[in-house]
């Protein structure tokens, strides 16, 4: 049984249940086993914790025992088992636990765990739909009618706008139904490489670009991520020494017989930063900076002008009427195919005054 994931633990745990599960876990993935020590300094360094040692006003140093409280509630609802042969205490995972025993989750906190599921239920092929749920043995359905709860108190508080057929196979075409299913299993494994197991991995890789089969070995997944309906695995690539996305319909096969190697995602890596200065997924951070702009008319039938300023094609846009036709578009990005794509979809017609030069000849010969 899988621990609940962080995702959902400040929404359906109480601060109690929250420490006990953060503990939990640590254990958990820990095979050899974990001290005390190591237990209170993961605490220590948790987001969601705090250092246990504190100065009082009279100088004194006053520990917190907060944490080995709750290690000795786990031994005791037999979550953790403490083996102290050795002459010290080394607490290891019972893989036989119950992880909903010790009120671990309140029952108040279903309704508010159901609403996810509502949430997430077209996203029936991602991995952690299945985690919300497993931890019940038992379906929505059925939690629905054990607690008594009314479907129309479920509403989800947000939605998304992705189409569920991009989840659930987008033609009866047997073909992209396969492509489909790829996805989803490659979404959990991936996933699980990522929240669990954190070792490199190796796949074979069809190139977009050229049609071409790689290889990729020694990758260090960091990040899914859904752009334009594809879900992406973004990994450092130590070959290239960069981080390169890799479209999830693309990857033919994972290797199992693979050496791997642990590794970590550096505290450096910021996605909102990562993908800053572009549009689309395709970066680099050593990529230039250019000033983009055009200028835009709106078309026959459309209000290309308004619809552009409410919808920015990029944070750093700037908009400036040039007359009572035409509008220039200002940007700070990096120069990619995606770019083009946002220009061109404007129709030829209705821009003007591409710079640089470079992309208004990429813009014009398509």
């Amino acid at each position: 049984m899988h621990i609940i994931r962080d995702e959902v633990l400040k929404k359906i745990l109480n601060a109690s249940a929250l420490k006990k599960v953060i503990i939990l876990s640590f254990v958990r993935s820990r095979k050899n086993g974990v001290t005390m020590t190591m237990i209170e300094n993961h605490w220590s360094d948790h987001e969601f914790g705090r250092p246990l040692t504190k100065t009082a006003k009279d100088g004194k140093r006053v520990v917190d025992n907060t944490v080995r409280n709750v290690v000795e509630q786990l031994v005791k609802d037999e979550l953790i088992e403490k083996d102290n042969d050795s002459g010290r205490n080394i607490y290891f995972y019972r893989e036989e636990t119950d992880e909903l025993a010790g009120r671990l989750m309140e029952a108040d906190s279903i309704p508010d765990l159901l609403r996810w599921a509502v949430t997430f239920s077209k996203y029936k092929g991602l991995p952690f739909f299945d985690d919300l749920l497993e931890p019940f043995e038992m379906s929505y359905e059925e939690l629905l009618d054990t607690y008594s709860i009314d479907p129309e108190e479920l509403k989800p508080i947000i939605e998304f706008e992705t189409a569920e057929n991009v989840y659930t196979g987008w033609t009866n075409n047997a073909h992209q139904n396969d492509i489909t299913e790829n996805v989803t299993k490659h979404l959990r494994f991936f996933y699980d490489v990522i929240s669990i197991t954190k070792e490199t991995v190796e796949f074979t890789y069809r190139s977009f670009q050229t049609g071409k089969i790689e290889k990729v070995s020694d990758l260090e997944p960091y990040l899914l991520k859904e752009h334009n309906k594809r879900w992406y695995l973004i990994a450092f690539d130590p070959r290239m020494n960069c981080i390169r996305p890799f479209s999830l319909d693309r990857i033919i096969d994972t290797t199992d017989k693979y050496s791997s190697r642990p590794y970590r995602i550096p505290v450096s890596f910021d996605s909102r930063k990562h993908w800053r200065d572009c549009i689309g997924i395709y970066t680099h951070p050593e990529a230039k900076v250019s000033e983009v702009s055009f200028e835009l008319k709106n078309g026959p039938k459309y209000n290309n002008i308004n619809y552009l300023v409410s919808l920015p094609m990029h944070t750093s846009q700037k908009a400036f009427k040039v007359d009572d036709v035409w509008t220039r578009f200002e940007y700070k990005i990096q120069i990619g195919p995606e770019v083009v794509r946002h220009i061109r979809q404007w129709g030829l017609g209705n821009v003007r005054n591409i710079l640089p030069e470079e992309l208004d000849e990429d813009v014009r010969r398509g």
